[in-house]
């Protein structure tokens, strides 16, 4: 059939294909077309941007995302797309042991104490769930969802300082005598490598990375001989963990192909008992956009968004893949570990990796002073698909990856729970 159309468009006279081929249009008046203003008020979504963004999440049962981490504006997104989803799960950026804890605790009245009673005895345990902005939103995505059995689930591995709390865990599933002497040899010397990262503020010198071979084979062995399905997982978790830290210096491609293969892993070991409980399950991801989109990422790899697109499409469902960003603000930064983060001005067309932004940037919908609420300007990018727009490299790249994105006119960061 290919063949015929291009036989017959060589067939008509110059004439006869110069009346039907329209001028192609530039990205920049396609980009115009394709902008509406989103409201974030009250903690519900108002405005032209609001329709198209309802109807996509309506359609979808996998809703993705991408976003730029430790803001005080994004988990408020995320929150009101909560409010329109009712998601049945929630999956975060963090490991699943991280993730457990924080979900034992949603519904305490006590759980900002005790969030904050765990990050003082061992400092940056979790990713971003000890964020009040992110721990807030976790609650209340189970609050908003209409399943009894919602889950909230980490894919990621587990954070740097979560030696202490995952040989506390192992030592608390009762296993025998010879995994409880190991356990409390490595225990000690997570004490003392803490103490040397605390001092140094190198996170270098945390347990789970500066565990030595032999530390890790004097617990492997034990637990081999009397250990038990809990302790046995924690400590898979523990070295999976420290081998994705271990290899980014000598090969940062290895370790993100190990990484992306570790998100796939846990989601499905999440998502098929959990799909014979709930038929059809909803499920909203948040994590950085660089695990989001589908296709290759820019790392390059195949990450956990083309994987739930391609099982998506696989299930005869739908799912939404959501770009945020700040055009510009305030982004953390670390001053080490078991530091309080630091501030630092931003603007998003400095990131070689998002120069493609600045375009976008340049035409946000002008911001009414006196409105109230969050004013964001959406994107709808699958109106730039297939129209033979000359598409820069980087505008391709995201206009495949993802559907829509919403631009933050100005970022602020959030704040850790202490």
């Amino acid at each position: 059939m290919r063949v015929f159309a291009a036989a017959f468009l060589i067939a008509l006279p110059p004439v006869a294909q110069a009346q039907t081929a329209p001028p192609k249009p530039t990205l920049e008046d396609a980009l115009l077309q394709t902008r509406t203003s989103l409201v974030l008020n009250d903690g519900k979504f108002s405005g032209p941007g609001a329709l198209v963004l309802d109807a996509a999440v309506e359609r979808s049962r996998f809703v993705l995302l991408g976003e730029d981490h430790i803001t005080h504006e994004i988990p408020a997104i995320a929150a009101a797309l909560c409010d329109t989803m009712h998601p049945d799960a929630y999956a975060v950026e963090t490991g699943p042991y991280a993730a457990r804890f924080v979900a034992s605790l949603l519904s305490n009245p006590d759980r900002i104490q005790l969030m904050t009673a765990r990050d003082r005895a061992y400092p940056n345990n979790m990713a971003f769930l000890d964020i009040r902005e992110e721990n807030d939103l976790a609650a209340h995505c189970a609050a908003s969802s209409h399943n009894p059995r919602f889950a909230l689930w980490g894919l990621d591995q587990e954070f740097l300082g979560s030696a202490g709390t995952l040989l506390q865990a192992m030592a608390a599933a009762n296993p025998g005598p010879l995994s409880r002497a190991a356990i409390a040899v490595a225990q000690a010397k997570e004490q003392a490598a803490a103490a040397l990262a605390r001092s140094t503020r190198d996170f270098g010198k945390l347990f789970l990375s500066a565990s030595t071979d032999a530390d890790i084979q004097a617990i492997q062995s034990a637990v081999d001989a009397d250990g038990n399905a809990t302790t046995r997982d924690l400590l898979h978790e523990f070295t999976v963990s420290r081998r994705i830290y271990r290899l980014f210096p000598k090969s940062a491609a290895e370790s993100n192909l190990a990484r992306s293969q570790l998100l796939k892993r846990h989601f499905l070991a999440d998502y098929l008992p959990f799909q014979q409980q709930t038929s059809s399950p909803r499920i909203l991801f948040k994590f950085g956009d660089d695990h989001t989109g589908k296709g290759f990422n820019t790392v390059p790899e195949l990450d956990l968004g083309d994987f739930i697109a391609e099982l998506a499409a696989g299930e005869q469902a739908q799912s939404l893949h959501l770009l945020v960003l700040g055009a510009r603000g305030m982004h953390y930064s670390s001053a080490g570990y078991g530091k309080p983060l630091g501030r630092e001005p931003f603007a998003i067309s400095d990131f070689p990796d998002y120069k493609w932004a600045a375009l976008a940037v340049s035409d946000l919908i002008p911001a009414d002073p006196a409105a109230p609420g969050m004013q964001l300007t959406l994107f709808d990018l699958r109106q730039l698909r297939y129209r033979g727009i000359e598409l820069p490299r980087q505008w391709e790249h995201f206009v495949y990856s993802y559907d829509l994105l919403i631009l933050i006119p100005e970022l602020s960061v959030a704040s850790p729970i202490q």
